[in-house]
């Protein structure tokens, strides 16, 4: 606790031009895990969260933990103390903590630019790549996109602004994997999982997990399991439960672990972001009555959600995960409830609250959407609608249109959002959700012609020009007959990392992780389409002879994943 406070007081002295400023004397109430042993039920009733695991930590011990609500939305078996979730990108903190174990052992240059350590083909066409450092990277100021394809272009040069980055942390991952020649999670597990004691973490799947991952419910509410990393990612990948990470969470309160200049680095504010809301060394930091706070949140893909923080004044810290995109409506009931509503953050006040009116509301409108078909959802959004109180805004209607398409409810998409196009036919955004309710019904010419009228709106953003050329491609490939040999097909068969192509009854099938097996139209000699999905297309790399050497999944938002074939 003393080692707390201490580094308070420093990091009041920095953030105060070097003069430590008196401050009224604070009381600070113990974490009131009594009221959230009795309350979270009934928040989980209200927010529609299936379930939720939660801890918390004072002075470097565990003080509380909880398992509430079930391993999905359907299934009745509980939530206990070993189900592992998605961090998402609650794995950034704890990659940061290891790149600064290394640093302070000096196997790392914070400073050292990351191209001097590994040749990155993504980015060679762009020399202010060599400006990008572990330290740039930590601190989101790389100018990287968050996700990208096979080139990565900057958005600004590093170090002159902020932009956050899954890419950059990838970048630092493989950086370290070539110095160190060792993979992330053995890295991870020498210097966090092991010396902090959690058992039940890792950056890649382990087959100790199978029988207790929790399975998400995502933004479609349709219900998958937690992904089976086969690679690491230091910006996504972690694989935890909450009473592990809430021992991460104490070593950051305490300093365990690492010396007490990079503790103070890691907690020193690098640049603000928002209003009062900094970033540090892969970590965000917030100032406010009672000193200190460290902060981050997550969401992998709008289905696993979770949330940490801690005090560096009271030594108090907590981490919980929802398997639900919508589990940060959470944070402010379950925080306030941990640091004491006397003191809030501000930063709460990004997440919604889980009984906010017109967020029930949009959930009562998916609900009649999944129970009751296009005509209940209809009269429930009509009957939204027409109350001052429940009212959705346009970006509510927009979700829900895109809701309805991945629904597979179509015609009422394409109604919902005409209507929306019509009362804003200056928005860039309604036509584009126009033209992807249109593709999803099959109407190809109409949505071509909503994103070329989106395309001179958007301001040179280039979202509806992606769009444009995405169903552009798809009407040429329709326009002509492909007809591929069996053999051909037969070659692209087979086991591509996580990813699974299958020949049967003449056509392939896509599959592996979290997706769901999906047939493939093709749309080219080596080209396909996820019949399924239509935001994903796949090409294979190889001579049709030979079985194919990579499959190449394309996004329609431009980037890239690539898998070699494992057999």
């Amino acid at each position: 606790m003393k080692r707390s406070l201490d580094v308070a007081a420093v990091i009041a002295m920095v953030t105060c031009g070097g003069t430590a400023q008196a401050q009224e004397t604070l009381t600070f109430p113990s974490p009131d895990t009594a009221r959230l042993a009795r309350e979270v039920p009934d928040l989980l009733q209200v927010s529609g969260v299936p379930g939720l695991s939660m801890a918390v930590v004072r002075a470097g011990q565990v003080v509380w933990s909880g398992a509430f609500g079930t391993v999905n939305d359907s299934a009745k078996r509980p939530l206990d103390a070993g189900t592992v979730f998605e961090a998402a990108s609650l794995s950034k903190p704890v990659f940061a903590y290891l790149v600064l174990r290394l640093a302070d052992r000096r196997e790392l240059d914070l400073d050292r630019p990351l191209l001097d350590m590994l040749e990155y083909p993504r980015l060679a066409q762009d020399p202010r790549a060599r400006n990008i450092t572990a330290r740039t990277v930590l601190s989101h100021a790389t100018g990287l996109p968050n996700w990208g394809g096979d080139t990565l272009r900057l958005r600004f040069a590093p170090g002159t602004d902020y932009g956050y980055s899954g890419e950059g942390f990838l970048f630092l991952q493989k950086a370290l994997e070539r110095v160190t020649g060792r993979p992330l999670d053995a890295l991870a597990e020498r210097e966090v999982f092991r010396p902090l004691g959690m058992r039940r973490s890792s950056f890649v799947w382990q087959k100790r997990f199978a029988g207790d991952g929790a399975w998400a419910t995502d933004w479609l509410w349709r219900v998958a399991p937690v992904n089976r990393y086969a690679d690491g990612n230091a910006a996504a990948s972690l694989v935890t439960t909450a009473e592990d990470y809430v021992r991460f969470v104490a070593a950051v309160l305490t300093g365990r672990g690492l010396s007490p200049g990079m503790w103070k680095a890691f907690l020193t504010p690098v640049r603000e972001t928002d209003p009062g809301i900094h970033i540090g060394l892969g970590i965000r930091l917030e100032d406010g009555l009672s000193g200190r706070r460290f902060f981050h949140s997550g969401s992998n893909g709008r289905r696993f959600t979770c949330y940490m923080a801690g005090d560096l004044e009271t030594g108090v810290g907590m981490v919980f995960f929802t398997n639900t995109y919508g589990g940060t409506s959470l944070v402010r009931p379950l925080a306030s409830r941990v640091f004491g509503d006397a003191h809030p953050s501000r930063h709460w006040d990004w997440f919604d609250q889980p009984d906010d009116p017109r967020r029930l509301a949009v959930r009562s409108v998916q609900r009649a959407a999944v129970d009751g078909g296009a005509a209940a959802a209809r009269e429930r959004l009509r009957s939204v609608q027409a109350s001052p109180a429940t009212r959705l805004s346009f970006e509510d209607v927009v979700e829900l249109g895109a809701f309805f398409s991945g629904r597979g409810l179509d015609p009422l998409a394409v109604e919902v959002l005409r209507a929306t196009v019509a009362e804003a036919p200056d928005s860039a955004t309604a036509r584009i959700a126009l033209g992807r309710a249109l593709e999803s019904a099959g109407d190809l010419e109409a949505a071509i012609a909503s994103y070329q009228r989106a395309s001179t709106l958007d301001g040179g953003s280039g979202e509806a020009g992606r769009h444009l050329r995405w169903a552009e491609e798809r009407k040429a490939a329709r326009a002509r007959r492909v007809t591929i040999p069996n053999e051909v097909l037969a070659s692209y068969a087979g086991e591509y990392r996580e990813r699974t192509v299958v020949l049967r009854d003449g056509r392939l099938h896509y599959g592996g992780g979290a997706d769901p097996e999906s047939p493939m139209v093709p749309m080219g000699a080596d080209l396909f389409e996820l019949e399924r999905d239509p935001d994903v297309r796949v090409r294979f790399l190889g001579d049709g002879k030979r079985p194919a050497a990579e499959l190449v999944a394309i996004y329609r938002d431009g980037s890239v994943d690539r898998w070699s074939r494992a057999r």
